[in-house]
């Protein structure tokens, strides 16, 4: 095992929880109160004399208010103590017509110098902070040598001929290597500076890049062990040691796993199942459909602006050969996202909650719909209620399992998955970091074993847990292969079959892949199901037959051959 060196993990769990306790004690206050920290900042702010100044972090998913500081005679200041150094936000008055600065704050004498209306401010006095304004000219001038990288997809997008989108994807591959040499290169050159840790870290945790642990380990060789013990490089470090050890697990994962081979079940009558969000599956085989009367990529109004139309939503009995055998609309609270189904054949249907709001930029207000919560509602076969209750800590449902006596769901907002008791939404733990794309984040559950797999589609990996949160496993990295996942982010579906294989469900192109002892091997005939960066929902049966959901082209059905 290829481990690197750094601070023990009992030193850096307790920085880490240390962290987590004032963020949590600081996010109750209302105005700012002496906490004696080892960070120490004061402000200026051009153009106000007074007012008062936020501070914010952005934890577990969501913003979290540090505290607030009062301007007098033209000045503010901060105390607190930062473990761990923390990207924070300072901002007066509403964004885009006050001030707003970003900045990664640390245990030290601090200085911040902005201007009412301008996003540019001066900070001096951190280390991290430091090494970021280093690391953020030299990006822009790799960016002004070399050309804008967003430029590519939409260059792509609007090719008129395969040949000149061919030519534009080649460009972006090679344009790809070159920025990828120039962060590896970046690390080399500036060995002692912890920032660069930096770089390493969000390839670990976002779909930056996409690499693998094993290349990843690369590029933080050139880090240099006298500032491995430093905080914030120890944190990227323990992170890559743990993915190390999960990465290299898969072989055991699916050791007792034999090889499946599917082929498409041309007489299941699915075509006519169309607009399907999500599947489940009852104790008798017959499969369970919710799906929209007005299509599933309107629901969430994801493109901005307030809908009025009425959400429409049906859960759908269909049985293995693809005939509908009941139906009953949704009666609930909310737009229904997802659902799930218990050894009793009950149903539970997952709907998010949303709330108008309004919202000021540069002196135009945007109403649209904010999504608030979540809330399950449990209903027979025959669409009987049974029982309702809403889902702390929950703001939009994306996902949905049982396992035994726990009801599992994922929410994309907050990169989470929360485990509750199924009969009462009562919370019993909680999965962090998560990580979705897309308003994009499905899971899967061991039925025997109570393994969870999420696919993390905006790292391109699966990741395996235990119920308590511990990883097991993880693999995937971005790519064309066999062994990889492709696209934008991917993969967007996982399901774990009764021998213990595992399935991948990737979009744009669709990808359907079986992992087992034998390896990774492809599902073929399976035509393009979604069109662009959606959800494609996957089942599996008793007998390991697989179903997949387009919006247009209806229920597929693969079987075991």
């Amino acid at each position: 095992m290829n481990n690197f060196k750094t601070i023990s993990r009992t030193t850096l769990f307790l920085s880490i929880v240390a962290l987590s306790m004032i963020i949590s004690a600081c996010g109750s206050k209302s105005k700012q109160e002496e906490t004696k920290g080892g960070f120490n900042l004061t402000g200026t702010v051009e153009g106000y004399n007074s007012g008062t100044v936020k501070m914010e972090a952005f934890v577990d998913g969501e913003s979290k208010l540090l505290g607030e500081a009062e301007i007098k005679d033209g000045q503010f200041a901060f105390n607190y103590d930062f473990p761990i150094p923390t990207e924070v936000s300072l901002s007066i008055g509403e964004r885009g017509d006050g001030w707003f600065a970003r900045f990664y704050a640390e245990n030290a004498n601090m200085t911040i110098k902005g201007t009412k209306g301008s996003y540019e401010s001066v900070i001096t006095g951190g280390v991290v902070q430091d090494g970021a304004m280093r690391y953020r000219k030299a990006t822009k001038a790799f960016y002004e040598e070399n050309g804008d990288p967003y430029g590519f997809d939409s260059r792509i997008y609007a090719a008129k001929t395969e040949e000149e989108k061919k030519k534009i994807e080649e460009e972006k591959v090679l344009y790809n290597n070159k920025i990828e040499d120039f962060y590896k290169e970046y690390i080399r050159l500036n060995p002692k500076d912890p920032y660069v840790a930096q770089i390493v870290y969000v390839r670990l945790t976002s779909k930056t890049g996409g690499q693998s642990a094993q290349a990843l380990a690369k590029w933080a060789e050139p880090i240099d062990e006298s500032i491995r013990q430093h905080p914030f490089v120890a944190q990227m470090f323990s992170m890559l040691n743990s993915m190390l050890e999960t990465e290299a697990g898969l072989d055991k994962f699916v050791a007792d796993a034999h090889d499946v081979k599917y082929k498409v079940d041309r007489s299941y009558k699915g075509a006519a199942h169309t607009n399907v969000k999500y599947l489940a599956v009852l104790n008798n085989d017959n499969l369970v459909a919710l799906s929209s009367e007005f299509g599933i990529h309107d629901d969430y109004n994801s493109h901005g602006g307030k809908k009025e139309e009425p959400k429409a939503f049906n859960v759908q009995i269909i049985n293995p050969e693809g005939k509908e055998l009941n139906r009953f609309k949704v009666v609930a609270e909310g737009l229904a996202s997802c659902i799930a189904a218990d050894a009793d054949n009950n149903i539970y249907v997952l709907t998010t909650l949303l709330k108008e709001k309004k919202t000021k930029f540069r002196g135009r207000e945007t109403v649209y719909m904010e999504k608030v919560g979540a809330k399950c509602y449990v209903f027979n076969t025959n669409g009987e209620k049974q029982n309702e209750f809403l889902l702390e800590g929950r703001e939009y449902a994306t996902g949905a399992r049982i396992y035994k006596d726990k009801l599992l769901v994922s929410d994309v907002g907050k990169g989470a998955l929360g485990i509750y008791n199924s009969s009462n939404g009562k919370l019993i733990s909680t999965i962090k970091d998560l990580r979705p794309c897309c308003s994009i984040l499905d899971f899967d559950v061991d039925s025997e074993k109570g393994e969870i797999l999420a696919a993390n589609l905006g790292s391109f990996r699966v990741d395996g847990y235990t119920m308590e949160g511990k990883k097991i496993v993880s693999f995937g990295q971005r790519g064309r292969g066999i062994d990889d996942f492709h696209s934008c982010c991917n993969p967007v579906s996982v399901r774990r079959l009764h021998n213990g294989a595992v399935i991948t469900v990737e979009k744009a192109p669709t990808r359907i892949k079986v992992y087992s002892r034998e390896g990774a091997k492809f599902v073929e005939g399976i035509e393009e199901l979604v069109e662009g960066c959606f959800h494609i929902p996957v089942m599996s049966d008793s007998k390991d037959n697989i179903y997949l959901a387009s919006p247009k082209k209806g229920l597929v059905k693969c079987v075991v051959i």
